[in-house]
């Protein structure tokens, strides 16, 4: 079974952007926190996913697979 990718990148306008992969555009956020639940809601209708967050020059900052079926990640 193949993973989905989600993710969670710093904009040029000091917001972040999710790109979801049934989304055309990327989902913007004011904080890495709600991006984060917007990642993780992604992550806990499709498994597995693998979420990787970067900062503003594409450093990947985490890298986590979301696999199984408990809890994918912080309530919302």
């Amino acid at each position: 079974m193949n993973s989905i990718k989600v993710c969670v990148d710093f904009n040029y306008r000091g917001a972040w952007d999710v790109e979801l992969p049934y989304e055309a555009k990327p989902v913007m956020c004011r904080t890495l926190d709600e991006a984060t639940r917007v990642a993780y809601r992604c992550a806990a209708d499709r498994r597995p996913c693998e979420l990787i967050v970067r900062d503003a020059y594409h450093r990947v900052v985490r890298r986590e697979l979301v696999d199984g079926e408990q809890d994918p990640g912080p309530a919302a």
